[in-house]
């Protein structure tokens, strides 16, 4: 997933891959981490679609107005210049799965919106390879067969290049007492012997000082 304590670069780039009179598809807001990168899809529609049993997130099954059909659902994949590929339709990854390294995933995060509208935000890793990243989506409700767009691979990754990351070295533990607050690294907590947790680079009460001598 995004890490929390980096900036992203941003991509300089929109993608309308799809326009018609009644719908319209759109990506946007490429945003670039040290290991993938994120982007926006803009779904709207010209008129609200009364007649039809689904109403919000265009990509899933269910709907506030019933189910649709699979062919109803708006399919959004990528694929990199080197053939890996991942798409909507794939099903969602968890982090107890297990993982192939290199393994191309695309993760659906947040999204909302209404009748007409609807934003979604997407996460994309690893970082693509040079060459161009294709975004291929269709949408049969609307009559829109396979469209594509792409971007370039080498953007992306230079965009990433300029995510800054605030705090490379983030300490395992800040003593509140000291600053008020504490923080929490990414790595696992350290042990003693007894199998309690003991702060690095602090002093235990045991060990404040020498012993007074009577």
């Amino acid at each position: 997933m995004q890490p929390d304590e980096v900036i992203p670069g941003s991509v300089p780039a929109e993608l309308l891959l799809i326009r018609t009179e009644q719908a319209a598809v759109a990506i946007v807001g490429v945003r670039a981490y040290p290991n993938g990168f994120e982007f926006t899809v803009h779904t709207r529609l010209r008129h609200e679609d009364e007649t039809g049993p689904y109403v919000g997130d265009p990509l899933e099954r269910h709907g506030r107005r019933g189910t649709q059909e699979p062919s109803e659902a708006l399919r959004l994949g990528i694929m990199y210049a080197d053939g890996r590929r991942a798409a909507t339709t794939g099903g969602h990854w968890w982090p107890d799965e297990e993982y192939e390294p290199g393994r191309l995933m695309l993760q659906q995060g947040g999204g909302g919106g209404s009748g007409r509208r609807w934003d979604g935000d997407f996460w994309v890793h690893p970082l693509p390879p040079d060459g161009p990243v294709a975004f291929v989506a269709s949408w049969l409700k609307y009559g829109v067969g396979e469209t594509r767009g792409e971007l370039d691979g080498a953007a992306i990754r230079a965009a990433a290049r300029r995510a800054v990351v605030l705090w490379p070295q983030e300490p395992e533990y800040e003593p509140s007492a000291y600053y008020g607050w504490s923080s929490q690294s990414l790595t696992a907590d350290k042990h003693d012997d007894s199998g309690a947790k003991t702060e690095p680079n602090l002093p235990r009460s045991e060990d404040t000082g020498p012993t007074p001598t009577p």
